[in-house]
């Protein structure tokens, strides 16, 4: 396997598509590109939406932190039934004003953001986007709530806070290899429930770990929640 550079995070495509809520086959078509029949009977070849963080290898695709959040922003919305090709060109416009192939997860997209996307999603003729009060409705409903958990730096998104509302679950690169953690500790949620299906309860783990028990039943919930999506 890769090696995970420092900072940058690392996910196999059914890590990433599991904390993003979404099927794994859809997230490797968007990032390596894919083939569909035309109306005419043909091959049309489509390209990736935005380019991996970690080069291709035998492993298969390698997701880093930026391209998770660009596939939560993507999915969300998808899941509002946006067309891909409405995305693929609102990416590519995105990019031409930001300067960075990951434009939805950088700091002038979450201080710009509402004026980026009225800017990118002009004349598109979308129902969707019209059906939202156009595109400012789109930006309100479905890309501001993807914004809101993330934490950003000079070079963009930077941690993903995962139970909303709450400061205590997080995917930070720099720290687990951006694995879902307790932040106040540092251990990974799927080590939390693995230690309470090990030890029978949540009050032995909190003294086997020195955690305070408000903090496992958080990564439990995300464990639960998480595993419930995947499994759907």
């Amino acid at each position: 396997m890769q090696s995970a550079a420092y900072g940058i995070g690392i996910y196999t495509a059914p890590e990433a598509a599991r904390m993003v809520g979404m099927g794994t086959q859809t997230l490797r078509r968007w990032l390596l590109g894919y083939e569909h029949e035309t109306t005419g009977g043909g091959r049309r070849r489509e390209t990736p939406l935005w380019h991996p963080q970690y080069d291709d290898g035998d492993d298969g695709v390698l997701l880093g932190f930026r391209d998770l959040i660009e596939a939560r922003i993507v999915n969300a919305l998808r899941e509002k039934r946006i067309g891909l090709q409405t995305i693929r060109l609102c990416m590519e416009r995105a990019r031409a004003i930001v300067g960075e192939d990951r434009p939805f997860s950088t700091s002038q997209f979450k201080t710009d953001g509402k004026t980026i996307f009225l800017e990118i999603t002009r004349g598109l003729d979308e129902p969707q986007l019209i059906d939202l009060k156009r595109s400012q409705g789109v930006f309100n409903r479905v890309v501001a709530p993807s914004l809101a958990d993330l934490d950003f730096g000079p070079g963009g998104a930077e941690r993903w806070w995962l139970l909303h509302g709450k400061r205590t679950i997080v995917a930070d690169p720099e720290r687990s290899f951006g694995q879902p953690i307790v932040a106040e500790h540092g251990i990974t949620t799927a080590r939390v429930a693995q230690a309470v299906r090990a030890e029978g309860s949540i009050a032995s783990v909190a003294k086997l770990y020195d955690l305070k028990p408000r903090l496992i039943r958080d990564a439990l919930a995300y464990e639960h929640q998480h595993g419930l999506r995947h499994a759907a």
